[in-house]
């Protein structure tokens, strides 16, 4: 008898496991990664990406252009800028940014402060030597 019952604990203490466990293999972590969706200004205001995803990748996109930003940095209207990052519970790193003007190559993280501030961070290999730049959300 109790044999029979320290079974059947066993088996209800498995099958509690198992249903706590995620059903679509998506953590809550990719949901929280969804914050950065959206549109976002430079900081001079006048120039704007949009904010995608693509499976568990993030994307930006030039949506808007002022003069200066293109001028300035080559930018152009629904051109890819970032690609590839992907959020490990904190910060969308891995990405990268391609210079409009030049096309190099360069590392890019994102961090959000705030749900209205997004810094970004753009380096060459190593963090060290990096230019980093606050964008606001869109209202």
């Amino acid at each position: 008898m109790l044999l029979l019952i320290n079974i059947r604990l066993v088996q209800l203490t498995l099958l509690l496991l198992f249903l706590a466990l995620p059903i679509s293999g998506r953590s809550s972590v990719d949901r929280t990664g969804d914050r950065i969706l959206g549109r976002w200004l430079f900081p001079t205001k006048g120039s704007s990406v949009d904010v995608f995803r693509i499976g568990d990748r993030y994307f930006a996109r030039v949506a808007e252009v002022d003069h200066a930003g293109q001028k300035n940095y080559g930018l152009a209207k629904d051109k890819i800028l970032i690609s590839n990052l992907a959020f490990d519970g904190q910060n969308w790193s891995e990405g990268e940014l391609i210079h409009p003007k030049t096309g190099t190559h360069l590392d890019v993280e994102l961090t959000m402060s705030n749900p209205q501030a997004l810094t970004v961070t753009i380096y060459k290999g190593i963090k060290f030597l990096h230019k980093r730049f606050v964008m606001t959300r869109a209202a």
